[in-house]
């Protein structure tokens, strides 16, 4: 076996001839060099460079996709959009608001008591009767010959 070579110029020598080879793995790009020269350490090189294109091409993808689906002639599709990101603060405000009521010391009991006389009065205008529940059953299928078709 022949003695490696530990100086600093046989070093640079591999580092130079690493550097010229074409990058392919993050594995391959990462020589492993020993030396017994505690002082001197040389860096591995790093696939830094490569970063921002990489970004570059996820950012055009994006654009990409943001022009496909919200892009010239397309208002629905952002009409929606802003509809949805717009409902989301108005869910949670109406969220503290309910529980706000809800800790107030007699409107629970009221809500409750409301909730109460509608399902009665619903019942006796809907339900007791067959001509009422004819009536009824009428109104439903209208309004889902109106949604549906």
């Amino acid at each position: 076996m022949e003695p490696k070579d530990t100086t600093v110029e046989a070093t640079e020598e591999s580092v130079v001839e690493s550097a010229s080879l074409p990058v392919t793995t993050p594995e391959e790009t990462n020589p492993v060099v020993s030396s017994s020269d505690s002082t001197s350490s040389v860096a591995a090189p790093t696939t830094e460079v490569a970063t921002p294109h990489l970004t570059n091409d996820i950012w055009k993808q994006v654009t990409q996709l943001w022009e496909q689906y919200f892009g010239e002639g397309k208002k629905s599709n952002l009409t929606l959009a802003i509809s949805i990101v717009a409902a989301i603060p108005l869910l949670i405000a109406i969220s503290t608001f309910l529980e706000l009521l809800n800790k107030l010391p007699l409107l629970p009991s009221v809500f409750e008591l409301v909730g109460f006389g509608y399902s009665v009065w619903f019942v006796y205008r809907y339900l007791l009767l067959a001509n009422t529940r004819k009536e009824l059953i009428d109104g439903i299928s209208s309004w889902k010959h109106k949604v549906f078709g």
